[in-house]
């Protein structure tokens, strides 16, 4: 029967330790992958060039949805994609997302400028795709994401998101697909958060709104007071069917 002693039971102790370490580590590596990932989200839709000949009615039977790409340095391209694919395209990336986009065998980087849709089935009828360029800045818009919750709703006051996207120029690596507005802040009457409150570095991000230029409210709501109605006659009015009292004048008879 073979004897362990203190020394092989240290030893082993510290390799079982050694091993829980390196398990947790590998965890914590690869949680912080799967976060980069998230951030990493890219974007991509295929889409065909449109034929001159094709009508707008024809397209929309066959659920497609014509637009064009445009650049700096790209020439306009008339073209059509998928409208359930372009669907779940705008969804996810918005207008402030880069989308890898192929047209035929050409690839680009672009933004989704500009949509159009029916004004009664709210369908997508046409897309404006933007083609950026490295290095150089655009324009777009970025949504503002309410979070948190005003304290100062729990005593009756009315929260009112005053702007609730923000156009700003940045280059494309800095684009973003929101901002967070913290709504906790608020806790009485006549609060409000205004744009330098959100943190936002005006040397990366340029917008043409001010410091003090209001994002939300918080108020007291609007109390209507119906006023009561008056009992009395008015003066000199004698109510129907009553005479008028003695001594008063009289219409004579002609």
């Amino acid at each position: 029967m073979r004897v362990i002693t203190y020394s092989e039971k240290k030893k082993k102790l510290l390799q079982e330790i050694a091993f829980y370490i390196q398990s947790v580590s590998f965890l914590w590596n690869t949680r912080n992958l799967l976060c980069l990932l998230e951030t990493m989200t890219s974007f991509a839709i295929s889409a065909d060039i449109r034929d001159v000949n094709q009508k707008t009615s024809q397209l929309r039977a066959e659920r497609k949805v014509p637009g064009v790409v445009y650049g700096k340095t790209q020439e306009p391209i008339s073209l059509i994609c998928d409208a359930s694919d372009f669907l779940r395209l705008h969804r996810g990336a918005g207008e402030s997302n880069i989308v890898s986009l192929k047209v035929g065998k050409l690839e680009l980087e672009v933004l989704i400028q500009q949509t159009q849709k029916h004004p009664v089935s709210g369908e997508f009828t046409h897309v404006d795709f933007y083609a950026i360029t490295r290095g150089e800045k655009l324009t777009a818009n970025i949504h503002l994401n309410f979070v948190g919750e005003a304290p100062a709703t729990k005593e009756g006051c009315v929260v009112q998101e005053v702007i609730k996207e923000i156009e700003v120029k940045c280059l494309p690596r800095d684009l973003k697909d929101h901002f967070d507005v913290d709504l906790s802040v608020l806790k009485e009457e006549w609060d409000a958060i205004r744009f330098s409150d959100l943190g936002i570095d005006t040397e990366k991000y340029e917008t043409h709104l001010h410091d003090e230029d209001t994002i939300v409210t918080c108020s007291a709501p609007k109390v209507v007071v119906e006023e009561e109605e008056s009992d009395e006659s008015e003066e000199g009015e004698t109510p129907e069917g009553e005479t008028p009292a003695e001594g008063e004048n009289t219409e004579e008879n002609a």
